[in-house]
């Protein structure tokens, strides 16, 4: 118990967190945060951002070359992008969602350039587009048309 309270300290203190100093212990020059980003509910076509802060926990600057998605549904701005050593800066990834009713789901690969060899750093991004035809969206034109209903015959008896 010690120890993890020891290393949540130093991690805090030197590291702004235990999360940069694990990604650290385990040889990551990058820290990614979020790894998951969720959009949450969307409206179907809907163009908006995800924003990934990136941290350099290295003593030399770290090169994000590139990205790698499955379409271009997703597409990382500003590359490549260069994070000086102990500095954080900000990432925004432009997303695009399906024009249907689907669960969104994407991964990005981050590309790392790391002295002789290239580091993958991949993140998420998902959303939730709802039916524009579900139950809320059927029961609001129901109830306009029904309004415009009584409206019509309301004017047909005050006319007559």
């Amino acid at each position: 118990m010690a120890l993890f309270l020891l290393l949540s300290a130093i991690g805090t203190v030197w590291f702004g967190g235990t999360g940069q100093l694990l990604a650290f212990i385990n040889g990551k020059p990058l820290y990614i945060t979020p790894r998951i980003v969720d959009l949450g509910s969307q409206e179907a076509g809907a163009e908006t951002v995800a924003v990934f802060k990136l941290t350099n926990l290295a003593s030399r600057e770290i090169s994000v070359i590139g990205a790698r998605t499955s379409c271009d549904c997703a597409l990382p701005e500003d590359l490549p992008i260069v994070v000086h050593p102990g500095k954080t800066v900000a990432l925004e990834v432009k997303v695009r969602l399906p024009k249907y009713e689907s669960t969104y789901d994407q991964t990005i690969v981050f590309m790392i350039a790391e002295p002789n060899k290239l580091g993958m750093h991949p993140v998420s991004i998902s959303a939730t587009i709802p039916n524009p035809l579900s139950r809320p969206a059927v029961d609001k034109m129901e109830s306009d048309s029904i309004a415009n209903d009584v409206e019509s015959v309301e004017n047909q008896i005050s006319h007559e």
